[in-house]
């Protein structure tokens, strides 16, 4: 036997792990039925060690508020089957945390509030990719009267810790909306912290993506129809505000990311998704994305040719990743009527892969089945929010909204696989798509400067539990790829006899 398989070199155990963990899955949360609560699978990313990260908040039970919130946490490996599971929540009859937002790049974040009520609170947990917990810590913040509602945007980058919120408040004037940002270190030591405002200018002002570049922080900004791209020093003070403009109708950002002195932003218009790249003060390149299937169910009515399908968009998602050197996304959804004539409605859920300038060197393009009776996944659309990636394996997130008289209802969904599988069923099947790209011009003009309120933080100790979880709160899926061959097939076979060779020579 193998006697010293623990010294094997590390690349053919790589390859040998990476050969056994083939397929697909699609993860659906909850695993019957919806929830009445938006964040169903508060975020996705990875664990730093080839592994994917699900966070599945319980902010809310049929009854109401459960007496002690928290989250399940769950670490898949690429195939979908599950590393471990766990739960971190408060304690009975304390302060506990509800998650609203959460993201993994080597360590776990989950950021939410306090159930006690605080309001203008945010909850940070920091745990290992192992599960391990690190430190949990509440920050109260002097921003009253207001109330925190939602976490716009959750950033680990070297060794710090950057939110990005808004505070909605109410006064004799009407309705004033704030961006505000907290800055921490890797331990949680808060750096600074700041409220931000164009005077002047629009009463309601909310933040998109925070972010770290050479000298400072970027921060991008938006109200009603306008997005602004403001730059902060090492201690968020705002030094320049530019308008970003498009020649589109409807233009948008919805997420950003820096590598090195570059930033990348994500968006969208009625004409499809954008990405693009700022430099310095202004934009080095925009592209205009979208998604076109190969082939389309056409039946003859007469001497008419009616083709069964039509496009539209979601938004793309508020998640830009980089993998190995690469830019991936979400983009739009696009949904097509009756692909092939046989069946009946499909969905396509879509990731692009490009170079840092923006041109496509991959995709990946799945429909649902369109056979009603059998839809796993939903036969409305899904709307994007987020992926991780290592190398060419990816998770990527959408979720359901149902409206259900006057309450909406909500269930989320992630796909697990790798950029060059082929999924076939039963949730999910590999559908040939076209990705167009056009050069397109995104500017950035002068605006008006944005000022910062510094806030004064209050650090409590978040006490949590942590507990590996007997069950699990979600549905995984498998799938296999049209193509994949018997895990015993040439590759692996040339693998092992590689590995016997090896262990002959010792």
């Amino acid at each position: 036997m193998l006697r010293n398989w623990k010294f094997l070199p590390a690349v053919f155990v790589a390859l040998l792990t990476t050969a056994l963990v083939s397929g697909s899955a699609v993860i659906v949360a909850p695993p019957r039925g919806t929830v009445t609560y938006p964040e169903v699978i508060a975020g996705v990313g990875s664990d730093g060690a080839g592994g994917f990260i699900v966070v599945v908040p319980f902010n809310m039970t049929a009854s109401g508020t459960p007496v002690v919130p928290g989250a399940w946490i769950g670490d898949f490996y690429p195939n979908g089957s599950l590393k471990w599971g766990e739960y971190v929540k408060g304690f009975p009859f304390r302060p506990s945390p509800r998650v609203l937002r959460a993201t993994a790049n080597g360590s776990i974040l989950l950021v939410g509030q306090s159930d006690a009520g605080n309001h203008t609170d945010i909850w940070v947990i920091k745990l290992e990719g192992d599960g391990r917990l690190r430190w949990s810590k509440d920050y109260l913040l002097n921003v009253s009267p207001g109330w925190i509602m939602f976490i716009d945007n959750v950033v680990q980058m070297e060794d710090e810790i950057l939110i990005a919120t808004h505070v909605d408040s109410f006064g004799g004037d009407g309705r004033v909306t704030a961006p505000v940002v907290l800055a921490l270190d890797g331990s949680g030591n808060p750096l600074w912290a700041g409220a931000y405002q164009i005077p002047h200018g629009p009463r309601e002002l909310y933040s998109t993506a925070i972010g770290k570049v050479k000298d400072g922080y970027y921060l991008i900004l938006h109200d009603e129809e306008t997005w602004y791209y403001v730059i902060l020093d090492k201690n968020g003070n705002p030094l320049e505000t530019w308008k970003i403009i498009s020649p589109f109708e409807g233009f948008f950002i919805k997420s950003a990311l820096s590598v090195g002195d570059t930033v990348y932003f994500l968006g969208g218009s009625s004409n499809g998704t954008v990405l693009g790249a700022i430099a310095g003060n202004s934009t080095s390149w925009a592209r205009l994305y979208t998604l076109s299937p190969e082939k389309t169910c056409t039946e003859k009515s007469g001497n008419v040719t009616l083709l069964s399908s039509e496009t539209f968009s979601t938004e793309p998602a508020p998640v830009l990743t980089v993998s190995e050197g690469h830019l991936i996304f979400q983009p739009a959804v696009v949904k097509a009527f009756r692909l092939t004539c046989s069946d009946g409605l499909n969905t396509t859920y879509a990731l692009i892969k490009t170079d840092r300038m923006g041109t496509v060197v991959d995709s990946f393009t799945v429909v649902t089945e369109g056979k009603e009776e059998d839809m796993i996944l939903p036969g409305n659309f899904g709307e994007p929010e987020g992926i991780s990636a290592n190398g060419d394996s990816f998770i990527a997130l959408w979720r359901e909204t149902i409206s259900s008289g006057p309450m909406l209802q909500f269930r989320s969904f992630a796909i697990v696989s790798n950029l060059k599988a082929k999924p076939k069923g039963p949730a999910i099947e590999a559908y040939s798509f076209q990705v167009k790209t056009t050069p397109t011009d995104v500017k950035l003009i002068p605006g008006s400067p944005t000022t910062k309120k510094k806030l004064i933080i209050k650090v409590v100790e978040g006490q949590v539990t942590v507990k590996r979880a007997n069950r699990i709160p979600v549905r995984v899926i498998s799938v296999k790829d049209s193509s994949e061959k018997s895990i015993c097939g040439p590759g692996i076979s040339i693998l092992l006899l590689l590995l016997l060779a090896l262990w002959k020579r010792r």
